[in-house]
């Protein structure tokens, strides 16, 4: 059976919001208060390289993913989660624990205490694909080594920074150690056998562009607005690679403020 595996960043629960990434407090509860009354069974990402995943053969299998170790996912997201019997899996920027607006590392052992899967997002969050490879190596290898050290967990899957790679990357993540990758390719993935390959798993980004509607799309596995927003990604791929990752980037988040947002307004 395929899941879709959800992308979240920062939750804000008062006021405004003009951040792209992030998304209302009442608007996350909705959509996992939908995923409960819908009979939706939730999965980590750890279940990728399980023998056994059966239980999603009705097609109510969801992941639900953050990225950045935003002190929301501590203070909001978790609570929101263990309310409705829920699970994910926090995607942590290494370097950025225990700093304004991040989690500690003691918040990241009661995160950890509550069930959830904690996985690298690199220790510094540059974009992957431009760097060096001593420093690439660093990026993956020591945010990894961290986290298994001082939370005792396991780390197997490596969540992207901002999207962009390369198969330098790739090879790199697996070289290290990683079992996987986390990408924000919109897709749908896999969930029922044990895979030996190194794994590429497709997230869709729950931005504040998304709505309700949206969501159900998603989580509904509705092909036609999959496709729809399949093709914008591969649009906005090769726009990136005449750009480069720093300037589209910056061309894009721009966007996100001010304009529609695409294939998920079309449909």
């Amino acid at each position: 059976m395929k899941v879709p595996i959800l992308l979240y960043h920062a939750i804000f629960d008062k006021g405004l919001n003009n951040e792209k990434y992030e998304i209302n407090k009442e608007e996350f509860e909705t959509q996992i208060k939908y995923l409960s009354d819908n009979g939706f069974q939730s999965f980590l990402v750890d279940d990728f390289f399980k023998t056994d995943n059966s239980a999603v053969a009705d097609g109510k299998g969801v992941v639900i993913t953050f990225d950045d170790g935003n002190y929301s996912d501590y203070s909001i997201a978790v609570p929101v989660l263990k309310k409705y019997g829920f699970t994910a899996t926090f995607f942590i920027t290494v370097n950025w624990i225990g700093t304004e607006k991040f989690v500690s590392w003691k918040q990241l052992g009661e995160i950890k205490a509550a069930g959830m899967s904690i996985q690298s997002h690199s220790l510094s969050h540059p974009f992957l694909s431009d760097l060096s490879r001593d420093d690439l190596h660093k990026e993956l290898d020591e945010s990894r080594d961290l986290l298994e050290s001082k939370l005792n967990i396991p780390v197997n899957v490596l969540s992207i920074p901002g999207g962009f790679f390369s198969k330098d990357v790739l090879r790199m993540a697996e070289e290290v150690g990683y079992k996987g990758v986390c990408t924000s390719v919109p897709g749908l993935n896999k969930l029922d056998s044990l895979k030996s390959e190194f794994l590429e798993l497709n997230r869709f980004v729950m931005t504040r562009k998304i709505s309700f509607q949206d969501f159900k799309a998603i989580v509904n596995r509705d092909q036609r607005f999959i496709a729809l927003c399949r093709a914008e990604h591969y649009f906005k791929s090769g726009i990136k690679k005449v750009l480069g990752n720093k300037r589209y980037y910056a061309l894009w988040s721009r966007y996100l403020k001010i304009g529609r947002a695409s294939c998920r307004e079309r449909v």
